[in-house]
């Protein structure tokens, strides 16, 4: 992120990724919810927020913002992991 992003990979990801990728994981939060792994739900609900907060820096070139919006989303995944494999084992 230090260098920025190359103007066809901000586009597709300010346009595409970033909204469906936010839709999924909330889709997968309620989910998990649903089956009762709460802390897995939340967990994915943050990481949806996270994400669907990286449309305005993308779109408006604030790649310092997106840099320590991206650094935030990085460890949730470790403690998706850990969170998941504690409900349901290895």
């Amino acid at each position: 992120m230090a260098e920025g992003l190359a103007p066809g990979i901000r586009a597709m990801m300010a346009g595409f990724g970033v909204r469906v990728g936010a839709r999924r994981l909330a889709d997968a939060a309620a989910c998990l919810d649903l089956i009762g792994l709460t802390d897995c739900a939340e967990t994915l609900n943050q990481q949806a927020r996270i994400l669907a907060g990286l449309q305005h820096p993308l779109v408006t070139g604030d790649d310092r913002t997106l840099e320590t919006k991206l650094r935030q989303l990085a460890p949730t995944y470790e403690r998706l992991r850990t969170e998941l494999s504690t409900a349901v084992g290895p």
